[in-house]
């Protein structure tokens, strides 16, 4: 694991807190069927990003580049959704155990189909 993620790391007992001097974001720590609810998932902060970038489109910050960063947000969102339901048919979920998949195939944002945005 690289040095810059490695400060990230929480799922080996290590703090699951991310506290800068801007942000502070617990995660959750451990299957909350077990522990309870005591933090946010990376799914609960892709969806904050989301509503964010979605207020600026909505105002005079719309840009081409807003869009393409909604664009992948939502393809995140879909990539985590996947593997959740992988891993609920499989029977790990909520379990530490890894899960087996398939290549994903990679998609690029279609900027070409994107409205267009007057500065």
């Amino acid at each position: 694991m690289s040095e810059n993620m490695e400060r990230w790391r929480h799922l080996d007992g290590s703090s699951a807190q991310i506290n800068t001097e801007f942000v502070k974001i617990n995660f959750q720590h451990g299957n909350p069927a077990e522990v309870g609810l005591n933090g946010v998932s990376v799914e609960d902060v892709i969806e904050i990003l989301v509503q964010k970038l979605l207020d600026f489109q909505g105002r005079e910050l719309a840009c081409l580049e807003n869009a393409v960063a909604l664009w992948h947000l939502d393809a995140a969102q879909e990539s985590l959704l996947a593997r959740r339901k992988k891993r609920d048919l499989q029977g790990v979920l909520g379990t530490r155990e890894p899960h087996v998949t398939e290549e994903v195939q990679m998609k690029r944002a279609p900027v070409e189909e994107f409205p267009t945005f007057s500065s």
